[in-house]
């Protein structure tokens, strides 16, 4: 699987989940949310995006 197909999940699920967090339990889970969008924001402008670094350095994304 891509690095940037496991960014998108990983993100994904995080936003939804905040966002879950931010109706059910605290209002700060749509500041978390909205945080998240902004890293993504920035990726895309900048082609920067600290999240696939750090996914290509897990061990299931080694070369065998």
């Amino acid at each position: 699987m891509s690095i940037f197909r496991q960014v998108q999940i990983v993100v994904g699920t995080l936003v939804l989940l905040s966002v879950l967090g931010g109706f059910l339990l605290n209002p700060a889970g749509f500041v978390i949310a909205g945080l998240f969008g902004a890293a993504l924001a920035l990726a895309g402008m900048s082609g920067w995006c600290g999240m696939a670094i750090l996914l290509g350095r897990m061990p299931w994304n080694k070369a065998a």
